[in-house]
């Protein structure tokens, strides 16, 4: 049996021919009901039902998803509030060991002029102690000379015992000098021993300042590099180049000024390593805050927090004309008037209808970079407008040359555009990481 005799003994089975009486006031009609005719009715009210069930489900699973895209909004915003405070903190951390270092060198140089103190009093001693000594030669010199004429003198000394006792006067005086001379030689040993271990004391001080200082420097610095080196990690995960779009701040001119030209000599030979790492320091420091500033206009974020990828960058089919064509950005669906936010803080130098775009807001992020977003359903900024992150800018739409609701989204470096999920893939990297560091934490 073929599969219409099967079907048509099905219909005549289950929709027999029917006849409905129907009594309105006093008269009788009769309405007749075919097998077809109650078929198609069938028919009808299964694809109802179908469509129902269908739609009821496709609205639950688009709410699952709304839920799930604000809530990962909600833990993006967290992290990136996260990463700003560590920042800061950070700088202030740097600020505190430069109060710290700046303190630590005013001690030294404090220390310097006291060890410059200390080596003119041990030059005055020593000069004291060569006096000393001239004058004990001196005096031994004059004691001999005494002696020499006391024995000549000893054969006279019975009738010139008047002259005796006066040289024996003199000779006591001289004696009694001569121990205040040496008395006074002992004690300016007895000092110079002091001021020579003082001294010792001091350098060994000015050393172990030393040594704290370059540890404290290194400990800088190796944060530094490490912040630089994750940082630039983001930098090249979009494609970027940092020379391209970070540019070395220029050295201010300084009017009004001169002189002849004087080196720099350090007290101590340390203190010359310890300025140049010093400037090392502040030279990475820049650069961190460079990179930390470039970071923070960089477009990481993601132009809409519920949406799916309907269009690539790159070469692809026109969706309209079917044709081999280049798509300059990518194409984000969602439901009509969904909320488009700014995907970094920048300026409106856009907002309104540019031709196939649509309606279409561009916003410069700064060094060259900048993001379009195109076919949107409304535009809530104006031109010259200043935006933050996460900023509500317009509502998703259809406009332009477009087949249904999305945002057409474009990142432009020097007015050439790149393939924007780069972009947003490094900043899902960003998030992943500072969540991961804050549970480790």
């Amino acid at each position: 049996m073929s599969a219409f005799e099967r079907g048509r003994r099905f219909v005549e089975k289950w929709f027999p021919d029917r006849q409905v009486l129907v009594r309105s006031n006093d008269s009788v009609s009769q309405l007749r009901l075919g097998k077809y005719a109650q078929l198609t009715l069938a028919l009808i009210g299964i694809l109802s039902i179908t469509w129902s069930v269908g739609v009821t489900g496709y609205s639950w699973y688009l709410d699952q998803r709304l839920t799930a895209r604000e809530e990962q909004l909600f833990r993006s915003e967290l992290s990136y509030n996260q990463l700003i405070a560590r920042v800061t903190e950070s700088q202030r951390r740097f600020g505190e060991i430069t109060s710290q270092m700046e303190g630590t060198h005013r001690n030294l140089l404090s220390m310097a002029e006291k060890n410059l103190q200390l080596q003119a009093r041990v030059q005055d001693y020593t000069s004291k102690l060569a006096v000393s000594e001239q004058e004990k030669v001196r005096i031994f010199a004059l004691r001999t000379s005494m002696d020499n004429q006391m024995n000549a003198l000893q054969t006279q000394i019975d009738g010139i015992t008047n002259r005796n006792l006066a040289l024996r006067d003199e000779l006591e005086t001289v004696e009694t000098v001569m121990s205040r001379v040496m008395r006074e030689r002992d004690q300016a040993m007895q000092r110079s021993k002091k001021l020579q271990s003082e001294l010792g004391e001091v350098r060994q001080r000015i050393a172990d300042l030393h040594t704290v200082q370059k540890q404290a420097m290194q400990r800088v610095a190796e944060t530094a590099d490490t912040t630089i080196l994750e940082l630039e990690s983001v930098l090249e995960m979009t494609g970027l180049q940092i020379g391209d779009i970070i540019t070395p701040p220029m050295k201010p001119e300084i009017p009004g000024v001169g002189g002849p030209f004087v080196a720099f000599e350090p007290e101590h030979p340390e203190d010359e390593q310890f300025l140049n790492v010093a400037l090392a320091v502040g030279d990475r420091m820049n650069q961190l805050v460079s990179l930390h500033d470039r970071i923070k206009r960089t477009p990481l974020g993601e132009p809409a927090a519920s949406y799916y990828v309907s269009s690539l960058f790159g070469k692809r089919k026109d969706p309209i004309n079917g044709k081999w064509a280049f798509h300059s950005g990518v194409d984000l669906a969602g439901p009509m008037k969904t909320p488009i936010q700014a995907t970094a803080p920048g300026k409106v130098v856009f907002a309104g209808w540019s031709g196939k775009y649509g309606k279409m807001i561009e916003i410069d992020h700064g060094d060259g970079l900048r993001t379009r977003f195109g076919h949107l359903y409304k535009v809530l900024v104006k031109k010259g407008d200043e935006v933050n992150y996460q900023s509500k800018i317009a509502l998703m739409g259809s406009t332009g040359r477009s087949t249904g609701s999305h945002v057409h989204y474009e990142v432009l470096v020097h007015d050439k555009q790149v393939d924007p999920i780069k972009f947003i893939e490094a900043g899902h990297y960003v998030f992943k990481n500072e969540q991961e560091a804050d549970g480790s934490n």
